[in-house]
């Protein structure tokens, strides 16, 4: 039997037999749970397969961009870099430590935006062969942390574009990437804002039911993720994409992000549903 004792900020596991007992202690941490071990039955090896092919989408569309980069170094350079590389190589570090350890890394020096964003919501994907060994308690953790450092690096790109255009007396928000990219930016906003409420979300039950918290953290985030996805897909057809690569990449570029974000957001929208019809049955 699997005894499971809840405690502030996730779930502990022991395994004793088989089946699942909950310890009582709070309703809303119950249900939680219910919906949590509903999603890992329906991820099985199409579950694997989407995560793998993400990540190896985005690694390959982090190196390619990357390489781009450096072909004209400048400060504009660091636009992109931020907003999709960065992550790369802290990334396969974080892999490493993991296999080789069995730890949990707490902390990045280098992280990025789209792809840590990504990594960000795959942790929670119980089809994730990455963290197959985490406790939810310690998917929750990661989660938290790539998503801050996420956070940390699209600020930081979007500083960088606002001081380059200002060197160079330009307009800004003249074009869908950049539109799009602010839109970003303020979902990034909100969904960090809402995951902060929805860490803490069984401290503060009595204003809101955490049950309600998560799927609307759940909502946001797949909307922002979206949004990123899309501006990514602009920023492959403004001016500076093509001066640097060919019309053949900028296709095969815009395949392998729109692959990408639906392998990624595969876990997450069937989280997202099983959340809203538990909810729904409450009511």
């Amino acid at each position: 039997m699997e005894e499971i004792s809840l405690e502030d900020g996730g779930v502990e596991r022991s395994r004793l037999d088989s089946g699942v007992v909950l310890n009582p202690n709070d309703a809303s941490r119950q249900q939680d749970l219910k919906i949590h071990y509903k999603v890992k039955r329906t991820n099985g090896l199409i579950g694997v397969a989407m995560s793998l092919l993400s990540h190896l989408i985005f690694v390959l569309f982090a190196i390619y961009v990357t390489y781009i980069c450096f072909e004209d170094f400048s400060l504009f350079s660091w636009h992109p870099i931020c907003m999709t590389v960065g992550c790369l190589s802290c990334n396969l570090c974080k892999v490493w430590f993991e296999l080789v350890t069995g730890e949990v890394i707490s902390f990045h020096s280098v992280l990025q935006s789209l792809l840590l964003m990504a990594e960000a919501v795959m942790i929670m994907s119980q089809g994730n062969i990455i963290a197959s060994n985490l406790s939810r308690q310690g998917r929750v953790r990661l989660h938290w942390i790539l998503q801050a450092g996420a956070a940390a690096f699209i600020f930081a790109g979007f500083l960088v574009i606002v001081i380059n255009k200002n060197l160079h007396n330009k307009n800004h928000f003249k074009s869908w990437h950049s539109v799009t990219g602010l839109v970003f930016l303020v979902c990034v906003g909100i969904t960090s804002s809402g995951g902060v409420v929805t860490l803490y979300s069984f401290r503060l039950k009595q204003y809101i039911k955490p049950a309600k918290m998560k799927l609307f953290h759940n909502l946001v985030g797949v909307l922002t993720f979206v949004i990123g996805v899309v501006t990514e897909i602009f920023g492959i057809y403004t001016h500076w994409f093509p001066k640097h690569s060919s019309l053949s990449a900028q296709v095969v570029c815009t395949v392998f992000v729109v692959l990408g974000g639906i392998f990624t957001l595969e876990s997450a929208v069937k989280s997202a549903y099983t959340r809203f019809k538990a909810l729904k049955q409450s009511v």
